[in-house]
């Protein structure tokens, strides 16, 4: 989600998030659905786990250099 006002240091970046999202939903839906609990520690680890080997799957990941918005 955009910031007001503010301009994307990365539009090549910018224009994965509605599938990033997507990819990080459809996991969290999935796993609570396994019966997950993210109410939990170790629920958390769990789907935390999941979903960034998810988005290693599906995304190219690099460190950024400079903040994601500038203003």
């Amino acid at each position: 989600m955009a910031l007001d006002n503010a301009l994307p240091t990365d539009p090549e970046s910018e224009a994965c998030y509605p599938d990033l999202v997507e990819c990080v939903r459809s996991e969290l839906q999935a796993r609570i659905a396994f019966g997950d609990d993210p109410t939990t520690s170790e629920g958390q680890q769990v789907l935390a786990e999941l979903v960034a080997d998810v988005v290693l799957d599906q995304f190219v990941l690099r460190p950024r250099s400079a903040s994601r918005y500038r203003r």
